[in-house]
């Protein structure tokens, strides 16, 4: 009998100090948002408020691993929270978010509290986490993607101008190409052959800034408008995966995320350089909702 107490003591003990003092983090918190881990990675990092003050700037991002985790701090009460996000992709839509939290001054204290109940500190964390799933749902209901596979990216005879911004400020930059191109094509009586498109030419993940080509498929001619700015190209048909796009085409990049997830769950080596061919003209649809663009992404030659 007393065996089985001593035995019973040591596994109680062996709990507490585990639970207390070894445990990684004070709470855990699971939830799935709508979009792939690159845009929710992204909306993760540029989370900046937490509480009622929009302007209190109160979160720092501290570490990260693309798309997959990042790593903040949080100052609340002048006392600071430390969460860890980790980015899971479920399907062509869903991210599954698991965010473990630990107090680096009320640590201990919070681990009692919790044994007892719901705590200010569980309901703070869960209250802001489900403010962050909110916006995250609304952000991916302002469009729709629809993954159609491997694909191929069609042949191409183009007037373009180059062009580099982040991949946030890509919408702005190709209307202030257009101004540029698209007076030319008119005053010259070129023949527009097909939609208008972007095609990326470099784009650097980790800082989010991106190079990139805009322009309009054309008839050539020999009497072609070209000097320091615009420039004349063709390019060959390439494999791809392609999504089709509806939405305001300021958030069309978010295709990029889903192909990337979509390529990466069926182990397919892409090139991270997006082909955008838009079918609408936001200057004379003013329904953002029914823009269309398709979206390609090229297969490695490496697959």
């Amino acid at each position: 009998m007393k065996r089985i107490v001593v035995v019973a003591l040591v596994i109680l003990i062996s709990v507490s100090v585990w639970y207390l003092f070894i445990k990684k983090y004070d709470y855990q918190v699971s939830f799935n948002v709508k979009g792939s881990p690159g845009s929710v990675y992204h909306q993760v990092i540029s989370w900046e408020s937490w509480g009622k003050d929009p302007k209190a700037k109160n979160i720092t991002t501290l570490d990260t691993t693309l798309f997959k985790q990042v790593s903040q701090a949080v100052i609340v009460n002048d006392t600071i929270i430390n969460l860890d996000w980790t980015l899971e992709s479920l399907n062509d839509s869903i991210t599954k978010i698991r965010v473990g939290a630990i107090s680096e001054e009320y640590s201990i204290q919070n681990r009692v509290r919790i044994l007892m109940g719901e705590t200010i500190f569980t309901r703070g964390l869960k209250k802001e986490l489900k403010v962050f799933g909110k916006l995250a749902n609304n952000f991916a209901d302002t469009f729709k993607i629809e993954i159609e596979g491997e694909s191929d990216i069609p042949s191409l005879a183009y007037l373009f101008v180059s062009s580099s911004s982040s991949r946030f400020g890509k919408a702005g930059m190709m209307m202030r190409t257009n101004s540029d191109l698209y007076p030319k094509i008119l005053e010259n009586n070129l023949k527009v052959d097909g939609a208008p498109f972007v095609r990326i030419k470099e784009w650097d993940v980790l800082d989010d800034k991106i190079k990139f080509d805009f322009g309009f498929p054309i008839k050539y001619t020999d009497s072609l408008p070209l000097n320091s700015l615009i420039k004349f190209d063709r390019s060959s048909p390439q494999k791809a995966l392609k999504a089709v796009f509806y939405g305001n085409y300021r958030n069309s990049d978010q295709a990029w995320f889903a192909l990337m997830a979509y390529a990466k769950r069926r182990n397919i080596s892409i090139v991270k350089k997006p082909l955008e061919i838009f079918y609408n003209n936001p200057m004379q649809d003013g329904n953002a909702s029914q823009w269309k663009a398709e979206i390609f992404i090229p297969i490695s030659s490496e697959n």
